[in-house]
């Protein structure tokens, strides 16, 4: 379809065209997001689907149908390293998030629909092996940062329970902590964060169970006095760069206080057990 069109709705702040009905426009929408060509992708299709989304603007059935084509696009060449489908799979997973948060007002799904977006949406994280952020001329992959929104989203749903908010946790500290020797450097770090934050604000997962998780963190670095070129470089650039995301938004997010004066000391020794000279 011609961008003009999608240029046209943008415009007319995402009203749908007159005599038109919005699934006219779905399959060339969902198609849109593996494009190549950044504008065509980001700002227009991920932006018109994710508008009406939040504005209830398709069925339940529909909705459904969408969730379904977005999980079965996050298998379009995972485990590659620098693919162009990494672009379809990481914004099938912004329109994951779009589903989740419309959800988390509307209770459209049901709630095995929900923990089954959560279970790809972890085992995805664990999967995607195309770290890269922004990719000249196409645009922006990020991968990680696109996961840890639709992670915050999650974290956000009533229907997700205190022991899928702790597998959330470690899957996170999974993928910093992951060997690698692409350092994530367009503040995934901070992205990640927020999806902790947005559990931390649930108060369902007992804290004890929070600090532990910032303990298996704090003892899982190699201990050693300089970086080693290469992978470890990069993994301890990555868990640094979360953790400080962490310990800076814990103090000024409308946290519990509770929460905040017990995580925050937790947060400050996995933090220091990275940076033994600088902490």
């Amino acid at each position: 379809m011609d961008k003009e069109v999608w240029r046209s709705i943008v415009e007319r702040d995402f009203a749908v065209p007159e005599g038109h009905a919005v699934t006219e426009y779905l399959p060339a929408l969902m198609e849109g997001l593996g494009a190549l060509d950044p504008e065509l992708r980001d700002h227009l299709c991920l932006e018109v689907l994710w508008s009406w989304i939040d504005a209830g603007r398709f069925t339940p059935g529909e909705l459904r149908q969408i969730a379904g084509q977005m999980l079965s696009n996050l298998q379009a060449g995972v485990g590659e390293t620098e693919g162009d489908q990494v672009f379809l799979r990481t914004f099938s997973v912004l329109i994951l998030g779009a589903i989740i948060s419309y959800d988390t007002k509307s209770q459209t799904l049901t709630g095995p629909e929900v923990w089954l977006v959560l279970e790809r949406g972890l085992e995805y994280l664990a999967a995607e092996q195309d770290l890269r952020g922004y990719v000249p001329v196409k645009g922006w992959a990020h991968s990680v940062a696109h996961t840890a929104d639709l992670l915050t989203a999650l974290a956000g749903h009533p229907d997700v329970a205190a022991e899928d908010l702790e597998r959330l946790l470690y899957a996170i500290s999974e993928k910093v902590l992951a060997p690698t020797r692409q350092a994530l450097v367009e503040r995934e770090g901070f992205r990640l964060a927020r999806a902790v934050i947005a559990v931390l604000k649930r108060e369902r997962l007992p804290l004890e169970r929070v600090i532990a998780w910032l303990d298996v963190i704090a003892g899982d670095q190699p201990r050693r006095k300089t970086f080693v070129a290469g992978e470890d470089n990069a993994r301890y650039h990555n868990t640094e760069q979360f953790l400080s995301a962490l310990y800076l938004m814990v103090t000024y997010k409308d946290v519990p206080e509770r929460v905040r004066e017990t995580v925050l000391p937790a947060v400050h020794r996995a933090l220091k057990s990275f940076m033994p000279n600088f902490l």
